[in-house]
């Protein structure tokens, strides 16, 4: 980060000392004056002008961030992917909240929302995002996800087609496994990764002991040995597995390992799985709609592309240099990719 793009952000956002701190120290670890990970032991607050807050929907508490209040503008709700929380999509949205009235849901089982039921179904989280735009109000929100949350919104584009005014998705799986090509930390669920991983074997974890992969699904004592995991040795970890990351992208990602709720029965994994199944979703989207999509080699691309040409009103893009969490990886181009496709809408 050059100096006139940090006084740029801290001019523009007007960060809490802390995301301040953490903002400068993302420059400085850049500029090899101090090493970035030594102001990673304390987790990171909201910006200032953003705040949180819930809204009952489809019979549970659904936790929410704002970003700074725009209320002449098109409003988007972001939905992030497994294990992630609201928070983590920060970064991407301080580039786009002067433009857009954000809100950054905590997905059922994540951060501060309720945690799954036995009861839930492929279908809950679905509902849960219907559920929220309708307690909320908004008329026809643009709709964002990530991951599996991609795939929530491609199907809330589908089977509600009057609810969205625009849908995008951020690496959904194309009908060739969930998640993108070349995500650091394969086999867990380490920063970048996307794929569904088997449960943890063994017992359970000392609370003292150093990050090892990570697993979405598992024994619920290894699931809850995962959350004791030291928010130092997180951010150290993401640091290590996805150096194209800012500080901040990490210092969240660690925050949203820690308040991992987890599905801690089979029941409840299904529900979380099922959410993916998204079978002729993309055909059925009737809105404007934008697929992007990790970096890939060409014939894995033209798969994409075939995919995605069932689209009525959609378009795909490759974001070149990136990994299954590209808004991180190449923010500025995925930003300069949603800001064209939203100025036109």
């Amino acid at each position: 980060m050059t100096q006139l793009r940090l006084s740029a952000v801290l001019q523009l956002m007007n960060p809490t000392p802390r995301l301040r701190s953490l903002v400068l120290l993302t420059a400085l670890g850049a500029a090899g004056m101090a090493p970035a990970t030594i102001y990673a032991a304390v987790p990171p607050g909201i910006p200032d002008g953003w705040s949180d807050g819930y809204a009952y929907a489809n019979g549970i508490r659904i936790h929410y961030y704002h970003a700074v209040p725009a209320p002449e503008k098109p409003v988007i709700v972001m939905v992030h992917g497994v294990t992630d929380v609201g928070l983590s999509w920060t970064t991407l949205t301080l580039d786009l909240q002067r433009s857009y009235d954000i809100y950054m849901l905590d997905t059922r089982g994540h951060g501060w929302s309720d945690p799954f039921k036995d009861t839930d179904t492929g279908n809950t989280l679905i509902e849960d995002v219907v559920g929220f735009v309708r307690a909320m109000k908004f008329e026809k929100p643009i709709l964002m996800g990530h991951s599996m949350g991609a795939a929530t919104v491609m199907r809330v584009g589908a089977e509600y087609p009057d609810l969205a005014r625009a849908v995008i998705m951020l690496d959904p799986g194309l009908g060739r496994g969930f998640g993108g090509r070349g995500a650091p930390g394969r086999g867990g669920a380490a920063p970048g990764s996307g794929a569904t991983v088997a449960p943890a074997p063994g017992a359970q974890r000392a609370p003292s002991a150093a990050p090892g992969p990570l697993n979405m699904f598992g024994a619920p004592e290894n699931l809850v040995a995962q959350n004791n995991y030291s928010f130092e040795d997180l951010v150290a970890k993401c640091r290590k597995d996805s150096p194209k990351w800012e500080v901040a992208d990490c210092q969240y990602w660690a925050l949203s390992k820690k308040q991992y709720h987890g599905p801690y029965t089979a029941a409840q994994s299904q529900a979380m799985t099922g959410t993916m199944a998204t079978g002729d979703s993309l055909a059925r989207i009737s809105v404007p709609a934008l697929i992007l999509k990790a970096d890939a080699p060409p014939e894995a691309r033209k798969a994409n592309e075939a995919a995605a040409a069932v689209m009525k009103n959609g378009k795909l893009v490759h974001i070149n240099a990136a990994a299954h969490n590209l808004h991180h990886d190449q923010r500025n181009r995925t930003v300069e990719v949603l800001m064209e496709f939203l100025k036109a809408l």
